[in-house]
């Protein structure tokens, strides 16, 4: 039988073998009294997604960003299956819970965003990748997103469901090449750290990518295509609806896409409002019907009186030379660039206004697993260091 979970080492399961490794740890769960209403947090290292399919069979496992501290990990609460299991604690959740995802606050406050049944079983983005992507036992991906991030354990679960291989690499930025992957899910960010392989790309394995967590901007989008030779298929969710928009053809530069026909999506004061709940995201739908994200609803710059995006400066400051770019403030405009920056083209691209008071030129921006940054953290970091 195919093996589905293939580690670098050589280590290989099939899906009869990872299911009965995981029953050992379901049978422990079960021993120890914990029944559907009880939830444990459990660390994403990969090695441990035995454990956290084996608690699905009995609870609902909360998948904990290894890497978090202890002051982040006092936002939710959950007491965490490391080395010793505890006592289980019982109506943490409701039995319509299969797992749990850990909320960086983005949409709201921290806490813990569930993954319901219809969820995992019917509406998830990994039955909706399934579907549009048509993925089958055939095809295969890699760790490139880590399982804390929801579309990191989506797109586990997606390979656990249709037979697909999972590839797990020490590092799959690097040497993903070396094992010719046929789909990619994942943030622009994510693309662009592929692109950076020094390993050559030279089996076009590669039939579908699936963007997510940002918009992918023209020119990125065209250059990601030609290394890739695929077409990007971009799309836009958040953890607590799912899926909300997919960009079938035609399709449309800077736009995530048509909405889904089960969405109910509007633009109310300029955010996006779906199915009565508040994104966050600001964003426009054209006469076409494509949606475009245009920024964060708590992200905006107010400088002067002049609202300002982040998204459009950092799209202008791409277009001027710089690889990467996060823009960040409060009441004025700063950057973070990768690259260099044409000033006189970046004074063509957006108003004098919006041009950034100071541009911090580092080799790396740190993004989280989606390509995401939390701009308010950036900028207490630079007043703290006494930069601005």
């Amino acid at each position: 039988m195919k093996p589905f979970l293939v580690f670098e080492n050589g280590t290989t399961y099939t899906k009869s073998q990872f299911d009965n490794t995981a029953k050992k740890y379901a049978k422990q769960l079960r021993k120890a009294g914990y029944d559907n209403t009880c939830r444990i947090g459990i660390y994403s290292n990969i090695e441990n997604i035995f454990k956290i399919f084996g608690a699905m069979k009995v609870c609902s496992p909360v998948i904990i960003d290894h890497t978090m501290s202890e002051h982040e990990l006092s936002y939710y609460d959950i007491d965490i299956w490391d080395k010793t299991l505890p006592p289980p604690r019982y109506n943490q959740c409701s039995t319509d819970e299969v797992a749990g995802i850990c909320s960086s606050g983005s949409t709201e406050k921290h806490r813990i965003v569930p993954i319901t049944k219809d969820q995992y079983y019917r509406d998830g983005l990994d039955n909706n990748i399934q579907i549009h992507g048509k993925i089958t036992e055939n095809d295969s991906t890699i760790n490139v997103i880590p399982l804390w991030v929801c579309i990191g354990f989506q797109t586990f679960t997606l390979c656990y469901k249709t037979g697909a291989t999972y590839y797990v690499l020490d590092d799959p930025w690097k040497s993903w090449p070396s094992v010719n992957p046929t789909f990619i899910i994942g943030s622009p960010n994510v693309l662009r750290g592929m692109m950076n392989t020094e390993i050559p790309y030279e089996n076009m394995t590669i039939r579908h990518i699936r963007t997510v967590g940002a918009p992918m901007y023209k020119d990125f989008k065209i250059e990601a295509q030609k290394f890739f030779n695929c077409i990007t298929t971009d799309s836009y969710g958040v953890n607590e609806i799912g899926t909300i928009s997919i960009m079938h053809y035609p399709q449309k530069y800077n736009s995530v896409g048509y909405i889904l026909d089960n969405i109910n999506c509007k633009i109310v004061d300029g955010e996006i409002v779906v199915n009565d709940f508040n994104t966050g995201d600001l964003g426009h739908i054209d006469k076409d019907g494509f949606l475009f994200i245009t920024g964060r609803k708590k992200e905006i710059i107010i400088k002067g009186g002049w609202k300002i995006m982040p998204y459009e400066v950092e799209q202008a400051l791409l277009d001027s030379g710089a690889t990467d770019a996060v823009v960040f403030g409060y009441d004025n405009v700063y950057a973070e660039v990768v690259g260099e920056i044409d000033l006189d083209l970046l004074k063509s691209k957006i108003a004098r206004y919006k041009i950034p008071e100071k541009i911090f030129y580092v080799d790396n921006i740190n993004r989280k697993g989606q390509g995401k940054i939390n701009r308010k953290n950036l900028l207490d970091e630079y007043k703290k260091d006494r930069k601005i």
